[in-house]
């Protein structure tokens, strides 16, 4: 299988690449900066640029047969990083005619009694409200884009171990579910890529 992952020097999406690599799978990537990479990438393309560049997108989802985005903001702050990825991308795949495509989000993006009342009340509304607005955009074009879209809203990210046993429900987060580590969000989003339960499905990861 030919995998572009876009973001693979972020802390996902490092794992999309070790876990693509661990399958042999084919795989192509998109990172700002190349040096942020581990230096042992074996077969693994690399093209360098930013995900507003039309033509690096291109490179890497041209010939693909999944895309996988794990973009995320340097900041709190006003961006629109999530929503120009997703447009760049999804008309990469268009033009390309790649149609499955897994991206990440956040939970939080809706109001979720699962979610405790510090982040419903202040920190989705305040703190975090620049980039939630973006996430919702991203949502709503791969949404409307008519690929085989699953979006990946996990809980609250950490650099845990690679465990395979986490939760996933639709939407909403699990009952009691706050944390997930970045190496089990890419375990899922790979393990997504043939299930075909998460098609046209946005689940919500916690352990």
């Amino acid at each position: 299988m030919r995998l572009a992952i876009i973001g693979g020097s972020g802390g996902v999406g490092r794992w999309l690449l070790a876990v693509a690599r661990e399958n042999g799978e084919h795989v192509k990537t998109l990172v700002r900066d190349r040096r942020r990479l581990p230096a042992d990438l074996g077969a693994i393309g690399v093209v360098e640029g930013d995900i507003n560049d039309r033509r690096a997108v291109q490179a890497v989802v041209a010939g693909s047969d999944v895309v996988l985005s794990a973009i995320g903001a340097d900041g709190l702050g006003a961006t629109t990083v999530y929503s120009r990825s997703a447009a760049h991308i999804v008309d990469a795949m268009q033009v390309a005619g790649v149609s499955r495509l897994i991206v990440v989000s956040s939970a939080g993006l809706e109001d979720d009694p699962n979610m405790n009342r510090l982040f419903r009340r202040v920190l989705a509304p305040l703190v975090l409200r620049n980039v939630f607005a973006d996430m919702r955009s991203m949502e709503r074009l791969v949404i409307e884009s008519g690929l085989v879209w699953t979006i990946v809203r996990p809980a609250k990210l950490n650099d845990g171990a690679r465990t395979g046993l986490y939760r996933a429900n639709e939407r909403l987060l699990p009952e009691r579910g706050s944390r997930i580590s970045r190496a089990d969000v890419a375990d899922f989003m790979y393990r997504a890529i043939a299930d075909e339960r998460t098609i046209r499905k946005i689940a919500a990861l916690a352990y």
